[in-house]
């Protein structure tokens, strides 16, 4: 009887090492109807050397394809072979654009998975690591050397910024007082030339600068402050509508001429005594806020404080509106703890550059192309992902069946020599 068994081990061993061969010489031989799987893309080359490219080609992926690869795998799929691909892959992207103000810098744009940790660099080194929130994340960057990457778990998303803005004067229109004094003064701080219609008294205006037609050939934006812009309301509205952008603070946004561009309607202010922080110093969370409520369908909150939306904006024509709920915001300059003034210029100024009309400039031409979105690239090539694998390997990690063949192979050559020296047969 363990003769028998021996003879029948022995068999399975003989019948395993033939399928095996067969195998290998009908892959080589570049036979049609036949199906790769791979793990990776080493066997990129073999399958591109095959007197006929594979019928069905697929790959697991432990990361975004390269550029190169992607087009690799449009090729065979373009001469017939069914490409296929599966794997856990972050969807990314990056995007990298000028900010519109006169220190100049880029704001990165980052989409990933959510929570996970992505690595911004440039030719230079890594610039920083941030955490994607709510599936994306930003960064605004003073410089940066040629070639911008962001990396999530293997995959590489590249862009080259090369475009640049042009900006124009800004025009600030408000009653005399603090406010329209250190909006203009933290302005022209930060590098912007401003124009001003300042109102000391009832059909009494002070003019800074040489102040012009309000359009978008000599200004990039308008900032309104209070009842003091009513008179140009239309002008405003105009502007806007041209592609100019336009900051409306509590009052000014208040006013029924300045309807149209409101992103909401203004709630009832808050009081500033009730929330000034134990040190008495005033911060950006303690203002008096005037909340925007009932946003329109098309308004974006852009911050909020204790859920009641501060700052909305939206689109109106070709331009920007952004409409602000904190009032008296000179009071955080003047009564401000360390860095205040700073905080403040910073704030005002980053208002200013969301909105600004910056035509832009176009760089010179990159030599390397980017790769902005690698996931969508390699959709674009080859098509969504699939779990179906091909039927038989070329290369890279065999399919399930040939390792449970091997798995049987070993088994019978086991089994049998074991037998045999139990029963002391050499």
């Amino acid at each position: 009887m363990r003769v028998r068994v021996e003879h029948v081990l022995r068999g399975i061993v003989i019948a395993v090492l033939a399928v095996m061969l067969w195998q290998s010489l009908r892959d080589q031989s570049g036979s049609g109807g036949q199906s790769v799987s791979a793990r990776g893309l080493g066997a990129l080359a073999n399958w591109s050397q095959l007197a006929k490219a594979p019928e069905r080609i697929h790959v697991r992926l432990d990361s975004v394809p390269s550029p190169l690869e992607r087009a690799w795998l449009g090729a065979l799929a373009g001469a017939g072979s069914s490409v296929t691909w599966s794997g856990d892959l972050p969807s990314m992207m990056i995007d990298a654009q000028p900010i519109a103000a006169p220190t100049g810098g880029t704001r990165v744009a980052l989409a990933a998975p959510n929570g996970s940790s992505v690595v911004v660099s440039d030719d230079v080194g890594v610039i920083d690591t941030v955490r994607s929130l709510n599936g994306g994340s930003s960064l605004a960057l003073t410089s940066l050397a040629e070639r911008l990457t962001a990396r999530v778990k293997g995959s590489v998303a590249s862009t080259l910024p090369r475009d640049s803005v042009v900006l124009h004067k800004v025009l600030v229109i408000g009653n005399a007082g603090w406010e329209s004094k250190f909006v203009v003064a933290v302005l022209e701080e930060e590098g912007w030339k401003v124009d001003a219609f300042i109102r000391v008294a009832p059909g009494v205006d002070v003019m800074q600068g040489s102040v012009a037609v309000i359009d978008t050939s000599r200004y990039s934006v308008v900032v309104a402050l209070d009842g003091a812009a009513s008179p140009y309301a239309n002008r405003i509205i105009e502007f806007a509508r041209t592609g100019g952008g336009v900051v409306l603070a509590p009052q000014a946004a208040s006013l029924d001429a300045m309807a149209p561009l409101r992103a909401g309607t203004i709630g009832r202010p808050t009081s500033e005594a009730r929330v000034i922080q134990a040190s008495g110093s005033v911060s950006l969370a303690t203002l008096a806020l005037a909340p925007i409520t009932s946003l329109r369908s098309d308004a974006v909150p852009l911050e909020k404080r204790a859920g009641a939306v501060a700052i909305a904006a939206r689109r109106f024509g070709a331009g920007r509106a952004l409409q602000l709920g904190y009032e008296d915001t000179w009071r955080w300059r003047m009564a401000g703890g360390d860095g205040a003034v700073r905080d403040h210029r910073v704030w005002w100024t980053g208002l200013v550059s969301r909105v600004a009309y910056a035509p832009r400039v176009s760089g010179a031409t990159a030599t390397t192309a980017s790769d902005e979105a690698p996931m969508a690239g390699l959709v674009a090539a080859i098509g969504p992902m699939t779990q179906r694998a091909a039927t038989s390997g070329l290369s890279g990690t065999p399919p399930d069946w040939m390792i449970w063949l091997f798995v049987l192979l070993a088994l019978g050559l086991v089994g049998e020599v074991a037998s045999r020296r139990l029963r002391g047969a050499s």
